[in-house]
């Protein structure tokens, strides 16, 4: 997947494209940056309708490139070491959206996989009840 990110998009955009290729798994973007296996906190988080600009300090404009084995750590240090954005990769939990905090060393498509088996879990327990 690539992502074309320069000012004019909007946080909804990126996620939008993300979450086409990962349907388990969501990007968030915060005012601060997080470590490596460390979690964000939600108040600082930005709109969906918010500009890319409104949110770096670094404006150059070029395409980020996401394959599914990349870690999820790495896709997030990507974003920030390139564009100068803080985001935090989330995987579906049931119907839950949780932090992939301690799992960073997973690929996004072990990220995306665990997230569809823990919805369809959900879901198989849901209808049976």
């Amino acid at each position: 997947m690539i992502i074309e990110i320069d000012d004019s998009k909007t946080i909804d955009d990126i996620q939008e494209k993300f979450n086409d290729f990962f349907p388990f798994l969501k990007m968030e973007f915060y005012r601060h940056t997080h470590r490596w296996s460390e979690g964000s906190v939600t108040e600082e988080t930005f709109p969906g309708n918010t500009s890319i600009g409104e949110i770096r300090k670094n404006h150059v404009h070029g395409d980020m490139k996401i394959y599914s084995w990349q870690k999820t750590g790495s896709v997030e240090q990507e974003f920030r070491n390139r564009f100068g954005i803080n985001v935090q990769i989330f995987r579906l939990h049931g119907n839950t959206w949780v932090q992939t905090v301690g799992t960073d060393d997973l690929s996004l498509h072990e990220q995306n996989e665990t997230g569809m088996n823990a919805s369809h879990n959900f879901l198989q327990g849901r209808n049976t009840n």
